[in-house]
């Protein structure tokens, strides 16, 4: 058996020289971040007395030693000896004696010594209160991720300062923004939360309260996301972000089409991910699969619109706030208290680890009974959103009657005021979701283009319809009292005025779709799928299996989608 030595000449075996510096592994870090681990390693060295610097570096490269000259130059020299470096890499392990260390790079829940610990900035939050024997590194976007404890006796006031925060705003928006930091504490989630609003409405400074429930650094101008990041930048974010809040602010679709449509794609790739709770599978350059990021606490979004698409907004709950919604001095008030709120945090975070498992169980079997008796709210996802957030204002006013902070009559006030607050902003998300749903979209298109003049209808055979002007057509001029009409913008279909049918011609959805601004980016079997299951079209051809029907139009037949003429122009045409 080889035997390995070290001198301040270099490194040795059976007394022929390998090189001339020494290198030992000072530590071996394993770094956590809730799904996987990875060794890395720090790496000291001397060339004679000059000492270099410490390396960090994975364990998978430490074998290759291509980190020696990358990192300290050319002056540590490895000889070009027979297998010299396997016997290197064999006598650094032999003669090291590494101090090993757990790195968590992500907040939320994990197992300590058996024991449930939340993970932020400042360390870990057990049952016992502060952990700060555990070691976490998060991002540099989420260094403010830091749940202060205060003090025994600022606890209540931490507490009733943050459900104060449900007051701030109207009910229907003060509410979710509120339970939703409670929620994203206590497990992963799959919804996601979005406050539009015009420029001035405080929407980024009423997110940032909720945000500092995590770290009293997070204020407007310091909040760990924007939405002008890549796609790629914000899943990773997101899922460091574990079990908590992650404000991503600023959704203002503007600039060029392909800017727009590049916005779109980040918050449906992000959001979709969310409502999920999976990320894209992605391949390394050995054709590996790499770790999957999606995001793993609750992305509470900012901006003066909203992302397209139904099944995007289905995974949202959606909150428009409006100028005046907020009072200015109400607001300067709450910020005052921003430093409390990582406290009123800390001490919920606290009450989850005495019993997380059984907390989350409550919260999931009562939001399960929410849904079950709210069926008929709006899309099918939100009595579960809406389930979650009941369940969660019941567990968060049960803890802070226990501790005392609020009496029992304050607990029935508050309980009343959020659960107002809940359905109402329901009853508003059933809007949202008509405005996204695509068979509505698109009748509400073609009435649009066909009002505006860019399009217009034909008669069956071809000709001027009745009561043109409803379908895209002007006068022009009016001769021995017979009115002539000029048609504007392409054929997009016919109308059958006795069938009281729009036939809109299956070949005309490309000119449709380029003028809907990505609010029918589907395909057009998909689109047709969608106007039949939602009982648009008033025909289809079972026969063929088509939900188009050959119609003779204009003197061909055509392939046409039949829709009943009051789905798109209600009472306007023929003088109804």
């Amino acid at each position: 058996m080889a035997s390995y030595g070290m001198t301040d000449d270099g490194i040795f075996k059976d007394g022929e020289q390998l090189t001339n510096f020494t290198a030992q592994i000072e530590k071996q870090i394993k770094r956590h971040d809730g799904k996987k681990c990875e060794t890395w390693l720090v790496v000291s060295g001397k060339v004679g007395e000059t000492e270099l610097p410490p390396v960090t570096i994975p364990a998978t490269q430490f074998a290759s030693f291509t980190w020696v000259p990358q990192h300290w130059g050319v002056e540590p020299i490895i000889y070009p000896l027979s297998n010299c470096e396997k016997d290197l890499r064999c006598s650094i392990q032999e003669l090291s004696e590494p101090e090993t260390v757990d790195l968590y790079t992500h907040t939320g829940w994990t197992k300590i010594s058996g024991k449930d610990t939340y993970l932020h900035g400042g360390g870990g939050v057990d049952t016992t209160g502060v952990n700060s024997e555990v070691n976490v590194e998060l991002p540099h976007d989420l260094r403010h991720y830091r749940l202060d404890p205060g003090t025994q006796q600022g606890a209540k006031g931490a507490y009733r300062s943050s459900l104060n925060l449900s007051t701030l705003a109207p009910p229907e928006i003060s509410w979710p923004l509120v339970l939703s930091a409670y929620r994203s504490a206590v497990d992963e989630t799959d919804f996601a939360l979005h406050l539009s609003g015009r420029t001035g409405t405080f929407k980024s400074e009423i997110c940032s309260l909720i945000q500092s429930h995590f770290g009293s650094g997070m204020d407007a101008r310091h909040l760990p996301a924007s939405w002008s990041s890549t796609a790629n930048a914000l899943e990773c974010q997101c899922y460091a972000a574990k079990d908590a809040i992650c404000v991503i602010d600023d959704f203002v679709p503007s600039g060029t089409t392909w800017q727009v449509r590049g916005l779109q794609k980040t918050a449906d790739q992000l959001l979709r991910g969310q409502g999920n709770q999976a990320g894209r599978a992605r391949l390394t350059d050995t054709s590996n699969l790499q770790t999957t990021y999606y995001p793993r606490g609750v992305i509470l979004s900012t901006g003066e619109d909203v992302p397209n698409g139904h099944s995007i907004r289905a995974r949202m709950l959606i909150m428009d706030l409006s100028p005046g919604d907020i009072a200015s001095q109400k607001l300067t008030e709450a910020q005052e208290k921003r430093s409390s709120y990582p406290q009123a945090m800390h001490g919920w975070i606290k009450n989850l680890a005495g019993d997380l498992t059984g907390i989350r169980k409550r919260i999931q079997d009562r939001a399960t009974t929410f849904r079950d008796g709210h069926r008929d709210l709006g899309h099918a996802r939100t009595p579960q959103m809406i389930g979650q957030l009941q369940a969660t204002l019941e567990e968060l006013l049960r803890y802070g009657m226990a501790k005392k902070y609020i009496s029992v009559e304050e607990g029935a006030k508050l309980a009343i005021s959020g659960e107002t607050g809940l359905m109402q902003i329901a009853e508003q998300q059933t809007q949202y979701m008509r405005e996204a749903d695509p068979a509505d979209s698109f009748c509400e298109l073609v009435k649009q283009l066909i009002g505006g003049h860019l399009c217009h209808l034909r008669s069956r055979s071809g000709g001027i319809p009745d009561n043109p002007e409803s379908f895209g057509w002007t006068e022009v001029r009016s001769l021995h009292g017979i009115p002539s009409y000029k048609a504007s913008g392409p054929t997009i279909g016919w109308h059958d005025d006795q069938a009281e049918e729009i036939l809109i011609d299956q070949n005309q959805f490309p000119f449709i779709q380029k003028h809907s601004n990505g609010k029918l980016s589907l395909s057009r079997q998909t689109m047709l799928k969608r106007l039949k299951d939602a009982g648009v079209l008033s025909r289809t051809d079972e026969l063929r299996n088509r939900n188009t029907m050959r119609i003779m139009c204009g003197g061909a037949q055509r392939s046409v989608l039949t829709i009943p003429q009051a789905k798109i122009f209600g009472d306007l045409t023929n003088g109804k």
